[in-house]
């Protein structure tokens, strides 16, 4: 199911906020898909052509974290052994980084990125019936509207620093100072990306208190993005940055119980991390 996103928001973005377009990579990959026979080696040639995204696409699927059971040689290997509709949400992660920048300000920001969507998509390998290519991508937009309200709002640096210490979701604050916030960037970003429903929703929800304990509305697996990612972050931050997580001494418990994680799964997900 399609979560909206209200008309009063979108004309938010429309003042002096740049949503970056769609890559050309990304519009030939399309273009493709959307023949009535895609060929796997067009698709494969249109990756390779870009040195930089081939290698970061092999370099992430080879991951540990990723959790795929042989390694993978080249890119036509890869679109072989992922099918279609998973290389297309990869790519499409791949090229965020690029595509939104930032400069080097953001290095660590998009380092973390990675790191997450890497553990999103570990955790997804135990996990029956969850989309590990979906959980990876998720897990590199979820907060990509941070750096384009970082680029169109010279303060917006202090307002992360006062989210950091409010009570109230962080949407909040950005919503009382800015009049928009990251997610409904990364929401419209996302879209016009054409990332799937289900992708789309979770970017939308990742903020909202206990979002992935609802069932009232929404894609449910979005609830389960919402969780698995709840996780990884708190895994990054506490096993990876040895940093505290306020955050997940009060959600903790209820995602371990949605994902049906026991305790020692936890653990057993921390040393596999702590050892990557």
């Amino acid at each position: 199911m399609e979560v909206a996103v209200s008309p009063e928001s979108i004309e938010k973005l429309l003042k002096g906020i740049t949503i970056p377009p769609r890559p050309a990579l990304l519009l030939a990959l399309d273009a493709e898909l959307k023949s009535d026979d895609p060929d796997l080696k067009v698709i494969s040639t249109l990756i390779t052509r870009d040195v930089g995204v081939a290698a970061a696409m092999l370099r992430t699927l080879n991951s540990p974290l990723f959790g795929l059971n042989r390694k993978v040689g080249n890119i036509p290997q890869a679109v072989q052994l992922l099918g279609l509709r998973n290389v297309r949400n990869i790519v499409t992660g791949l090229v965020l980084r690029k595509a939104v920048g930032g400069g080097a300000n953001l290095e660590r920001f998009w380092d973390s990125a990675e790191k997450v969507a890497s553990i999103n998509a570990y955790i997804c390998s135990l996990l029956p019936n969850v989309p590990r290519d979906e959980c990876y991508t998720f897990g590199l937009f979820r907060d990509c509207g941070i750096p384009v309200l970082m680029q169109r709002f010279p303060d917006y640096r202090e307002t992360l620093r006062i989210a950091a210490g409010d009570p109230r979701p962080m949407t909040e604050v950005e919503d009382e100072r800015h009049g928009t916030s990251h997610v409904t960037v990364g929401h419209v970003i996302a879209r016009v990306w054409g990332l799937s429903d289900l992708i789309c929703s979770a970017i939308l929800r990742h903020h909202e208190a206990d979002s992935f304990a609802r069932t009232d509305d929404g894609h449910p697996m979005a609830h389960t993005l919402v969780a698995i990612n709840i996780l990884a972050e708190h895994l990054n931050d506490t096993a990876q940055r040895m940093r505290e997580d306020m955050h997940w001494a009060r959600v903790g418990e209820k995602v371990l119980d949605h994902l049906g994680f026991s305790e020692s799964d936890y653990a057993d997900l921390r040393e596999h991390l702590e050892s990557a």
